[in-house]
């Protein structure tokens, strides 16, 4: 009878709230066993007969990370950052002297237990940039439908410039009102502290826009 195995090396969920640092750890960790197996058909899975069971070894898991990245993280980092696996959990104690069913050689074993949660596994990051990179490749064709968008995006680009550069203008009108009610304002204080301005915002706007030489203007 063959025993169906749960173990695989891009299905794992990391708990909740995990550092940064440990995240980086996970997803290098079993990136690196991925390219490991699949390109290179290099055995990381010392106990290959269990079902549920994922036995490491964790020299070789340290070498694996440091050839894939180019960093070297330590036994005791690699230790620590596994206890933030929700799935596949790490079993204690958390290295054990084992012999690999591989080659039977003597191992410093990490075990990691698939089962213990029915939660939905997510992609992964890797799992999501494949997919970006596979959709980023494909040709549309220009369809009408598809012209139509573009053409309705870019009418909507073209108004929403308009509609700044009339805020922008607005905003300088209002501004050049601002600067001519002042100078009214410091101009008639002086001849007559007891006058006061007597306009009416069309007037104002003619003042603004005039062309012509309003120096001489006595409002």
């Amino acid at each position: 009878m063959t025993i169906q195995s749960n173990k695989s090396l891009r299905d794992y969920i990391m708990k909740a709230d995990i550092s940064e640092n440990h995240e980086r750890i996970i997803r290098n960790l079993f990136n690196a066993l991925f390219v490991s197996e699949r390109q290179h058909s290099i055995k990381t899975d010392h106990t290959p007969t269990h079902p549920t069971m994922m036995t490491l070894d964790i020299y070789q898991v340290q070498q694996l990370i440091q050839s894939h990245c180019g960093k070297l993280i330590t036994h005791m980092e690699i230790v620590d950052a596994l206890y933030d696996l929700e799935e596949p959990k790490l079993l204690q104690p958390s290295t054990i002297t084992s012999n690999s069913e591989l080659d039977g050689k003597t191992i410093d074993a990490i075990r990691l237990e698939y089962g213990h949660t029915n939660k939905a596994i997510p992609l992964e990051k890797s799992k999501t940039d494949e997919i970006a990179l596979e959709l980023s490749q494909v040709t549309f064709n220009d369809t009408a439908d598809e012209i139509d968008k573009c053409d309705a995006s870019r009418r909507w680009i073209e108004r929403s410039m308009h509609l700044e550069e009339v805020h922008i203008e607005q905003q300088d009108t209002i501004q050049s009102l601002r600067a001519i009610i002042i100078d009214m304002a410091e101009t008639l204080h002086v001849a007559d502290p007891n006058a006061r301005i007597s306009m009416t915002s069309s007037d104002l706007l003619d003042l603004v826009h005039s062309q012509k030489d309003m120096s001489d203007n006595a409002f």
